[in-house]
C-alpha cells in the first residue's frame, strides 16, 4: 500500500470511529408536564422516561396509590418509534396502580403530546414541554 493510501486509511478510519453507532433519540432530553419532570433516556434496547422531580402532592398520591415512590420511579418503558416523530410505549400510572398502552407525538422539537389508554376504553392527552 501506497503513504497515499495508508493515510486516506487512516483518515477514513478516524471519521468512521468518530460517528456514534446509533443517533440520539429526538424525544431523549428532559420534559416537563405540570410540577413533574421526566428524563427520557436509554435502556435496553429501547428508551425510558423516569421521574426526576415531582411536586409533593404527587409523590403522596403516588405512594397512596401504588406504594410507587416517585422520584426515581421508571413510568414509562420500551419507547419505540412507530412512525415518523411517534412512538409507542408501556406506561405505569402509579397514583391508580395500572398499566396502559402509551403513544407519544413529537409535535415540535420542544412539545411532546403524550397518550395512554387502559383496556382500549379510558384515554387521556396531556402535553409535555422540553426543559433546557
Amino acid at each position: 500500500m501506497t503513504r497515499a493510501g495508508i493515510l486516506f486509511a487512516a483518515a477514513l478510519f478516524s471519521v468512521i470511529a468518530a460517528v456514534p453507532a446509533e443517533a440520539r433519540s429526538p424525544i431523549e432530553g428532559r420534559w416537563k408536564k405540570g410540577n413533574m419532570q421526566i428524563d427520557i433516556k436509554p435502556c435496553g434496547s429501547g428508551l425510558c422516561g423516569t421521574v426526576v422531580k415531582a411536586s409533593a402532592k404527587q409523590q403522596r398520591r403516588a405512594e397512596r396509590g401504588s406504594g410507587t415512590e416517585l422520584i426515581g420511579a421508571t413510568l414509562i418503558k420500551d419507547i419505540r418509534p412507530a412512525g415518523p416523530s411517534k412512538y409507542r410505549a408501556r406506561v405505569f400510572v402509579a397514583d391508580r396502580n395500572m398499566h396502559a398502552t402509551g403513544k407519544i407525538q413529537q409535535v415540535s422539537p420542544n412539545q411532546l403530546k403524550v397518550s395512554g389508554c387502559v383496556l382500549l376504553i379510558v384515554c387521556k392527552s396531556t402535553n409535555w414541554t422540553r426543559v433546557n
